[in-house]
């Protein structure tokens, strides 16, 4: 990236969404960048504890800031978010925490994995490889509490939702749709391909804070179960 690319795109426009919040919004701007620089704005304006601001929540291309405004002006902190923003740098790998996620393969918790190793054009085996060496990034936490979107998955892993929802989907399941990955931390009904389930986790209302995992994390999978282990197959997957 260009350093005119970069300082273009460091400068995000505010726009006030009703009377309790302000959207920064980087429209345009390449994924890579969005995926480190929000999460960067994000730390920096909860850091700074501004008196009113309630909450700060990433999306993908934008971040909302969340504020009473019996404390501060809407319009006062536009102007505030915008000049943070502009000087913020993205963060960087060495500075974002890393998550190792056990994952286990097997006919009961992959029933889209054979699909999807077929449409990508590699065997079980491989496809399970290719994502043992993905290096994830979370875009956001949304759709449910404590549901990650993931960044970093492979081209040739692209597969679209699946064109009936499933009307209820296992806790802990890893899935991909649309060019991500994401892991379901309840049951719940959903449409992306299921290729594993994880015993991690994720979202725990009791802990602090509840969410296993933030915008700007890192995430690896490591397989486990019968379809980890080479020589396997999907028919055979689970016998003993």
């Amino acid at each position: 990236m260009s350093e005119q690319h970069s300082e273009m795109h460091c400068r995000p426009a505010a726009e006030l969404l009703g009377d309790t919040a302000v959207l920064l919004r980087w429209e345009g701007a390449a994924d890579d960048f969005l995926e480190r620089v929000i999460p960067a704005v994000q730390r920096r304006i909860q850091g700074l504890c501004w008196r009113g601001v309630m909450d700060v929540v990433p999306g993908f291309e934008s971040l909302t800031v969340c504020f009473d405004p019996r404390q501060c002006s809407g319009t006062e902190l536009a102007g505030l978010l915008e000049r943070q923003a502009a000087g913020c740098d993205p963060v960087s790998d060495e500075d974002r925490l890393e998550y190792r996620i056990s994952v286990r393969f097997s006919r009961e918790d992959s029933p889209d994995l054979e699909e999807v190793a077929g449409l990508a054009g590699l065997s079980v085996q491989s496809c399970i490889e290719l994502l043992a060496d993905c290096r994830f990034r979370v875009r956001m936490i949304g759709f449910a509490p404590g549901f990650p979107y993931l960044g970093g998955l492979p081209d040739s892993l692209r597969v679209p939702r699946l064109a009936t929802p499933r009307r209820s989907v296992p806790a802990g399941s890893f899935a991909i749709a649309a060019g991500q990955a994401g892991i379901y931390p309840q049951s719940s009904p959903g449409g992306w391909r299921l290729l594993g389930r994880t015993e991690q986790t994720l979202f725990d209302p009791l802990r602090a804070p509840p969410s296993l995992l933030r915008a700007g994390d890192l995430v690896r999978i490591e397989p486990c179960g019968p379809l980890a282990v080479k020589g396997q197959s999907v028919s055979g997957a689970g016998r003993r």
